[in-house]
């Protein structure tokens, strides 16, 4: 073989080799995980204690009116009962709302009357707003929150022998906690 042949095959063993033999070849490459992740709902709820009868002519002596009690004319009793709000999560919005019975009364006409009164006793993180007596609204979450309820009861003045042992019941009221966004 000449000199020209054995170098031209030499030449081209030395390209293929080069080349990763005979036409083969490989790119780097690398790989790498994406980092552990997830999401958590927040939460909307809300819970209540035991509420306490009150004879409001007998200031600082709390939980002094029973059930088996019975009221006179002038009298004043109230009933006072705690709620705890939750709400939390990023972009929260609502309401939360009272939503009373009516009074179903067989006193006469006015002469037993209710006011119901709603206040935030502990706000939680965020402005919790009254917007009436039983009604409030929230524009951000503010976890945990304590909402006392009252519901006064006034057997006003009457002549004579009227209303004695009239009775009176208020329907289930309950608080209701939406979101609105």
């Amino acid at each position: 073989m000449n000199k020209m042949m054995k170098g031209s095959i030499a030449g081209a063993t030395g390209i293929a080799l080069l080349m990763g033999g005979f036409g083969t070849y490989a790119l780097w490459s690398d790989s790498e995980d994406l980092a552990q992740n997830g999401v958590t709902s927040g939460e909307l709820t809300v819970d209540t204690t035991g509420g306490v009868w009150d004879d409001l002519g007998t200031p600082g002596v709390a939980g002094d009116w029973s059930a088996a009690d019975k009221l006179v004319p002038g009298d004043q009793v109230s009933y006072t009962q705690t709620f705890t709000v939750s709400a939390t999560g990023k972009n929260l919005q609502g309401t939360i709302a009272l939503a009373t019975g009516a009074l179903s009364s067989g006193f006469g006409g006015g002469n037993l009357t209710r006011a119901v009164d709603v206040n935030v006793t502990t706000p939680g993180t965020a402005t919790i707003t009254k917007d009436s007596p039983t009604s409030f609204s929230f524009t951000s979450p503010f976890d945990t929150a304590t909402l006392t309820a009252v519901v006064t009861y006034t057997f006003n003045d009457v002549d004579n022998l009227t209303d004695q042992n009239a009775s009176a019941s208020t329907p289930a009221s309950a608080f209701t906690i939406s979101q609105t966004s």
